[in-house]
């Protein structure tokens, strides 16, 4: 594996883990998380300039269903990107302070809407590179895959996190925060921060593999177009 390659996965996982750092609001407080909020925007600017040709091309190949499904997910999370970057800088308290801009309720409803959009839209965005980061993962940690055996393992394992996952939608309260409904329910972070964090993790696995095998069943379907017909 190239060291570059490395470096920007290592900076990706970071960034990943700044995220669900910033869902712990209740335990960190304001100024930790404005701060790692800014921490994780910067890393998220290293993945634009990394990325750059990208930009270069999203006009091109709306024809082909894979990329039309990628593509769509990645201007959604780019979009939703811009949204939680603005309402981060409209509701500072501490490092945009100095801008004395108006806040109100609705823009934080918004702001944690935006956040919880950007946890799921940037998991499906993670699913779209899911077999090259395996791959990826695989060589630094010079783990040999590709048996029968281990790849059952694998996809069995990663179906119980996902089952976890989808359990973790509600209890976490997923749907109404995304509705922008006023919960009263706090995480004890005291007795259950690891559970905080396996379960936010669960929903990233949860939304990677709907995205990994949805790009799979597109690909069976543009071969199946492709397969001539048979006769009798």
């Amino acid at each position: 594996m190239k060291p570059l390659f490395l470096f920007r996965l290592i900076l990706d996982m970071l960034a990943i883990g700044l995220l669900l750092a910033g869902f712990a609001y209740d335990w960190f407080g304001n100024r930790p998380h404005e701060i790692i909020g800014t921490l994780m925007f910067g890393l998220l600017i290293s993945h634009n300039l990394f990325n750059r040709r990208w930009y270069g091309m999203v006009a091109k190949g709306w024809r082909e269903p894979r990329r039309v499904f990628s593509k769509t997910i990645t201007l959604c999370l780019l979009l939703m990107m811009v949204g939680l970057l603005a309402t981060s800088v409209i509701i500072s308290q501490t490092v945009f302070d100095f801008l004395s801009l108006r806040s109100t309720f609705t823009v934080r409803q918004v702001h944690t809407l935006l956040a919880y959009l950007v946890l799921l839209i940037a998991a499906l965005h993670v699913g779209l590179q899911w077999s090259m980061i395996m791959r990826a993962v695989g060589q630094a940690l010079h783990v040999k895959t590709g048996t029968r055996v281990q790849t059952m393992a694998l996809r069995g394992l990663a179906c119980l996190i996902a089952v976890y996952g989808v359990h973790s939608l509600f209890v976490l309260d997923i749907g109404l925060k995304l509705r922008m409904e006023t919960t009263f329910r706090f995480w004890d972070f005291e007795a259950a921060a690891i559970e905080f964090i396996l379960r936010h993790t669960a929903i990233i696995v949860l939304c990677a593999m709907i995205a990994h095998y949805s790009l799979k069943l597109l690909s069976l379907h543009k071969r199946d177009r492709r397969s001539p017909g048979t006769t009798e």
